[in-house]
């Protein structure tokens, strides 16, 4: 069940502070500790100010979740806009992508982390499909970007590799930022710092589109 639409100014704002609350809480207390009691807390409202305007928890974390990848796709049609790539060389291309990439995981590492495990256990196939197609709009514009480099490919299926390359690379960047809340998954830790891992990724991202 989706959120009661807001009729006036000031209940805007309050949605809004609920719902920026609720991520906060996701982000510093994971899915199961973000409780509507805590978001509330959170939020300096009642809790029964949070079930007037969602039936039960998993309502709210839903529009939570939209809404951020809506956030995020919204961004993405700005930034990723061909233009503002013009004449760059894949290489250079390539690693500013999954600088931002990483960028991304490591600004929000907490949130990400609990609404990957929200939408991973979701009952509700559609709405699973929905967050995916939402969570993958950068990818898909990253790959549109990367393939007018088509010349500078030499893979013999140049499309299925840039494609297939961000994928790999976004299921890589979840496991090892997302799997352990203190950063890095450990294994990686001790093998490169952080700071060394979009140089390393990159590397190997434009090996494999070598061909």
């Amino acid at each position: 069940m989706s959120a009661i639409p807001p009729r006036q100014e000031r209940s805007q704002r309050t949605l809004d502070q609920l719902l920026a609350s609720a991520e906060a809480v996701l982000a510093r207390d994971g899915l199961e500790g973000a409780t509507v009691p805590a978001i509330a807390a959170h939020a300096g409202l009642s809790v029964g100010s949070v079930y007037r305007r969602f039936p039960d928890k998993d309502a709210l974390v839903r529009e939570v979740c939209e809404r951020f990848f809506e956030r995020g796709a919204a961004a993405n049609r700005a930034s990723l806009e061909a233009a503002r790539y013009q004449g760059m060389p894949l290489a250079r291309l390539a690693r500013l992508l999954i600088s931002a990439m990483i960028a991304g995981y490591r600004q929000h590492r907490g949130l990400l982390r609990a609404l990957h495990l929200y939408i991973r256990t979701h009952e509700d196939r559609a709405f699973r499909r929905r967050a995916d197609e939402l969570s993958s709009d950068a990818l898909r514009r990253m790959g549109d970007l990367l393939l007018l480099r088509k010349s500078e490919i030499g893979h013999p299926r140049p499309e299925r590799a840039v494609r297939f390359g961000l994928l790999q690379l976004s299921f890589a960047l979840r496991e090892m930022m997302l799997s352990d809340p203190a950063g890095l998954h450990p294994r990686v830790a001790q093998l490169l710092p952080e700071e060394d891992l979009a140089g390393e990724l990159t590397r190997m991202y434009l090996g494999f589109l070598s061909g």
